[in-house]
């Protein structure tokens, strides 16, 4: 009974066949018939291919093996399919050459395309790619580098030691990485990088950080600054005092290694942020259990069609009002004092002679 079962199993087995991307379905309206799948989207058109040799079969249709998640793919790939419930599915593109924009056929010649096809003008001789499919852009594929602060490992036991992160990367620098430092997880969301690491000046980026300060984590040789950061007339940065007057206002050194008590963190930065809450109910919070810091190097607004509200136990404008030196009256009070004083100058006058001064 056990061998029967162990037949069946093996007589189910699954195989997969090398296959050459002739088209690419990317909508569902980029279909070739109305009557093929109703959802075309990730579906490719394949050359069936007799093992790595060039030699071109039936053309058949796949769509992709795993529900949720499709790899970008374009014409000219390499995907590896199989015949499943009387339905072709595939997976891929194969990683031919370790780069994120570029994986076409490393044995591409033009016998992989048909004698007759009118695609021949259209396309690279040289990679099969379509002719104004960008395959000459330079992105690097995103690469760990080692950080000495953060990695927890020594010289020693570093190549042994070591671990890669669990990458997701698009073809034009853009890119997931759910990797960690040490033991301590890191979470990047890049846009238009084109480098092998995340970058804090290039393009826009989401880093969840859960030890170390931004300056540790992103291997910088000097501190990370804002860009609303102030520098004397020698290009020196002139500390801002927070509110305690003893750290920096935006207190770049939290997180700063502590295997003890590793800290959590957000950074978001691009050349531009916009937060904007929708709707009638679309209220936006910010919240914090220390401080609330905003710094703008050009001008700061504020605007809204109705009340402003600012309950605060002091108000100082201006950092010299810190001292208290000199206190800002009350407008009804101040005004109260002056009329009383216009209204007693004006029941006064006065008749001087240089002998007598008689004020009545």
């Amino acid at each position: 009974m056990a061998n029967r079962f162990f037949d069946d199993v093996v007589s189910k087995s699954i195989e997969f066949n090398l296959g050459f991307v002739n088209k690419v379905f990317i909508n569902n309206n980029d279909k070739d018939r109305q009557d093929e799948e109703q959802t075309s989207s990730q579906i490719i058109e394949i050359k069936s291919l007799n093992g790595t040799l060039p030699i071109v079969q039936k053309k058949i249709k796949a769509r992709p093996l795993f529900r949720g998640i499709s790899d970008s793919i374009t014409r000219g790939d390499l995907v590896l399919f199989s015949l499943i419930a009387k339905k072709f599915y595939y997976i891929g593109p194969l990683n031919t050459f370790n780069e994120p924009n570029y994986s076409n056929s490393n044995f591409y010649s033009l016998q992989l395309e048909d004698e007759n096809s009118n695609l021949k003008d259209n396309i690279d001789p040289s990679s099969g790619y379509g002719s104004e499919y960008h395959s000459n852009i330079l992105i690097t594929k995103l690469q760990k580098g080692k950080n000495k602060e953060m990695d927890l490992l020594s010289d020693f036991g570093y190549n042994t030691s070591k671990h890669s992160d669990l990458l997701i990367e698009g073809r034009h620098g853009n890119g997931i990485r759910v990797g960690s430092k040490a033991v301590f997880p890191i979470l990047n969301i890049s846009n238009n990088n084109p480098y092998a690491e995340e970058s804090l000046v290039n393009g826009s980026l989401i880093s969840l950080l859960s030890n170390g300060s931004i300056r540790q984590n992103f291997n910088l040789s000097t501190n990370f600054l804002l860009s609303v950061d102030i520098f004397d007339d020698a290009s020196n940065y002139v500390l801002n005092k927070g509110n305690d007057g003893d750290e920096g206002i935006f207190n770049y050194n939290f997180g700063e290694l502590d295997n003890a008590n590793p800290s959590d963190q957000i950074l978001i930065t691009s050349d531009k942020i916009t937060f904007d809450a929708r709707g009638d109910q679309g209220d936006f919070t910010v919240s914090s259990n220390r401080n609330i810091n905003f710094g703008a190097k050009k001008n700061f607004t504020l605007n809204n069609s109705g009340y402003s509200v600012i309950n605060s136990g002091n108000i100082y404008l201006g950092e010299p009002a810190k001292s208290k030196k000199e206190p800002v009256v009350l407008g009804d009070e101040l005004r109260k004092m002056l009329e009383d004083i216009t209204k007693f100058i004006k029941k006064c006058s006065c008749s001087c002679t240089r002998s007598s001064c008689t004020t009545y």
